[in-house]
């Protein structure tokens, strides 16, 4: 058993720092996947209730919504600090690269000190 196995799950009124990523898949993917699963749930209890039609929809939309605020609410955050840390790495991959370009481009432009136009300056 490794360190992660071991580890006690997250207080869900924890900093999103906090929050350690969900085993078993992406916490994006397993979140979606949950929202879809009460969303089809609910709309099963709502046809077996006799509701039909576009209300069906409307109410499985609306129920299924307002019970993943409550029954999702710390995969959600998870799924949140997912995103922002994959944006994250996103921006630090393109400021390391222009950081390099501006390297690479200031050695092209560097003005050979013997040269009459280095001594301009």
């Amino acid at each position: 058993m490794n360190e992660s196995e071991n580890a006690q799950p997250a207080d869900p009124s924890a900093p999103a720092e906090e929050l350690a990523p969900v085993r078993g898949g992406h916490p994006i993917v397993l979140y979606t996947l949950l929202r879809l699963a009460i969303l089809a749930a609910v709309g099963l209890v709502l046809y077996f209730a006799g509701m039909r039609g576009p209300l069906l929809i409307i109410f499985s939309l609306l129920i299924s919504g307002v019970v993943s605020v409550f029954a999702l609410n710390r995969r959600r955050e998870v799924a949140a600090v997912g995103i922002t840390t994959a944006i994250q790495r996103v921006g630090q991959r393109i400021d390391a690269s222009s950081r390099a370009e501006d390297v690479d481009d200031d050695a092209d432009f560097e003005p050979d000190p013997a040269s009459p136009e280095g001594s301009d300056r």
